[in-house]
């Protein structure tokens, strides 16, 4: 009887060894996907700050001020 349930034992342990392998590539790859979306969209926010600053440099730059007053 010893030998049996050493055996099952065995197997019960290789397969929760298993399962819990599964379970931290599934939790792996679902955390990469999250820092590569988070990674995609900083990078657009990024891109949309330096447009906006652009803008803001261009309203508020001496040449173009004095060019929507009409000055010289």
């Amino acid at each position: 009887m010893r030998p049996q349930f050493r055996f099952v034992f065995v197997v019960f342990y290789f397969t929760a060894v298993l399962i819990f392998t599964v379970y931290l590539r599934n939790a792996n790859n679902r955390i990469f996907y999250q820092l590569y979306t988070l990674e995609i969209e900083q990078s657009w926010l990024r891109q949309e700050l330096t447009h906006k600053q652009l803008q803001v440099e261009n309203l508020i730059n001496p040449a173009a001020v004095s060019e929507r007053l009409g000055g010289p």
